[in-house]
């Protein structure tokens, strides 16, 4: 995902429901430099506070790996380095599940969108034989993920139940420290997003996905 908090904010009690069975691993591209809202801030400072912070809490909910791409924040863009980057990962890394942001969803931060994007073609890139051959070259063979899971997302055709992991969700995001201030009424909106998701499906809490073919 883009930023470090985005995991969190998006999906935290999904992440706490896999990682009681299965490896999850970060891939963040950016380490959220422009994280701040104070004029003075140096971003090289930002920027290492919130990768400290996106450690603690993918450590709480149990994450086995953080991994930073350092992407300028703001500025990612869909170019083909990153797409190998990520493709290089994805065959190393080996998962079943793929997450990111839906970038068709109406939503303000670039940095979504693209990052969406260049994940959706790393997939290509990590999954086919013909792409970036010099990847087989030096033994990274090639690796199809089984599901592929956009969100946020105003096209959901997947719902978790998070009913009994929202409370770590909520835990795990204000380990963000220093975002807090400049996410308004972050808990009521993500509680009751939650909410809204689950009453469609009889849960008390839920998270949403678009859920695309590989």
């Amino acid at each position: 995902m883009a930023h470090p908090d985005d995991p969190e904010l998006a999906c935290g009690g999904t992440i706490a429901q896999w990682t009681k069975h299965d490896a999850v691993n970060y891939i963040l591209v950016s380490s959220g430099d422009k994280g701040s809202w104070k004029k003075g801030a140096s971003p090289h400072v930002v920027a290492s506070l919130r990768e400290t912070e996106a450690k603690k809490a993918a450590r709480f909910l149990g994450v086995k790996k953080v991994i930073f791409l350092r992407q300028a924040d703001g500025s990612i863009a869909y170019n083909p380095l990153l797409r190998i980057e990520i493709a290089i990962l994805i065959r190393s890394l080996k998962p079943y599940t793929i997450v990111t942001h839906d970038p068709w969803r109406r939503q303000f931060h670039p940095d979504h969108r693209a990052t969406g994007l260049v994940v959706i073609d790393a997939i290509m890139i990590a999954r086919d034989w013909h792409f970036s051959p010099a990847l087989a070259e030096i033994g990274l063979k090639i690796h199809r993920a089984k599901e592929l899971l956009l969100t946020p997302t105003d096209r959901p055709n997947l719902v978790h139940d998070v009913s009994h992991t929202m409370s770590r969700k909520i835990r795990a995001i204000k380990l963000h420290r220093s975002q807090l201030k400049n996410l308004y009424r972050w808990e009521q909106r993500i509680t009751q997003r939650a909410r809204q998701e689950g009453q469609k499906r009889g849960f008390a809490y839920a998270e949403a996905f678009y859920k695309m073919r590989i």
